[in-house]
């Protein structure tokens, strides 16, 4: 008899760690940027992995992080409470979509195998019903502020109350009106303003804040500068005249 309850005590522990595992779950999605197709994944686990096998899928479309994304800032083989950020250019719809972050085996229809889940613009998109069946989401919830999306949860905590508009830089300083574009760029990045001044100056800045460009643009409403020669990732361009500057995000491929 006492057997018996030893056994049962072991079964009731061991479903309660796998419970939790899959509360905290080690990878999640922290923040999604549609018109950059850029995704962040950030590790709530206590060790280092690769992540690089594990896969992404948006409104039934699929990319496996380390052969079909570029990583943009970090490094898929991701530390304890370090981020990744990655790109797939084309990948996210910009008005509504599901975004599945996947183990690196299992079926795309199996809530075993889904890792994270959020979703924006409307509900009922691609994979929803995985991500409920799973009990990370409930049917027909979706993030509705701005984008770009930033979770705001511990990691533990799951459903669309947990996203908000990413409290950027970006969401701030519209000092100028900037527009970027093509983002990401391979050689030109193209700055279309509403509001310009005169003796503009820009700096491009990587993600540790060194600056890796600096020089003047003209006071027409589109300048332009060539960034070829800097190493791909995750950049701001700082555009300042007087006491005045707005900074901006992009991506260099």
């Amino acid at each position: 008899m006492k057997k018996h309850y030893t056994f049962k005590i072991i079964l009731c522990l061991g479903l309660i760690a796998f419970s939790l595992q899959d509360a905290y779950a080690q990878f999640r999605i922290v923040e999604v940027d549609p018109s950059a197709d850029t995704v962040t994944i950030k590790n709530y686990g206590a060790t280092t992995q690769d992540i690089g096998a594990y896969r992404l899928c948006a409104l039934f479309g699929y990319r496996t992080l380390s052969s079909q994304t570029t990583v943009v800032s970090g490094l898929l083989n991701l530390a304890p409470d370090a981020e990744v950020t990655v790109s797939s250019p084309g990948f996210l719809n910009n008005t509504a979509s599901d975004l599945g972050l996947y183990l690196p085996s299992g079926s795309f229809g199996s809530p075993a195998a889904m890792e994270d889940f959020m979703q924006y613009g409307s509900g009922g998109n691609g994979r929803e019903s995985v991500a409920v069946s799973k009990g990370i989401w409930t049917a027909g919830s979706f993030v509705s502020a701005a984008p770009p999306y930033e979770y705001t949860g511990n990691g533990a905590q799951n459903g669309f109350q947990f996203w908000d508009t990413s409290l950027s830089i970006n969401d701030f300083n519209t000092t100028f009106g900037i527009n970027l574009y093509p983002n990401p760029t391979r050689s030109l990045l193209n700055i279309e303003m509403k509001n310009n001044g005169d003796k503009l100056t820009f700096q491009v800045l990587d993600i540790l804040g060194k600056q890796v460009l600096k020089g003047s643009l003209n006071s027409e409403s589109l300048s332009q500068i060539d960034v070829s020669n800097i190493e791909h990732g995750l950049y701001m361009i700082k555009i300042s005249t007087g006491d005045k500057s707005e900074t901006k995000r992009f991506i260099k491929n």
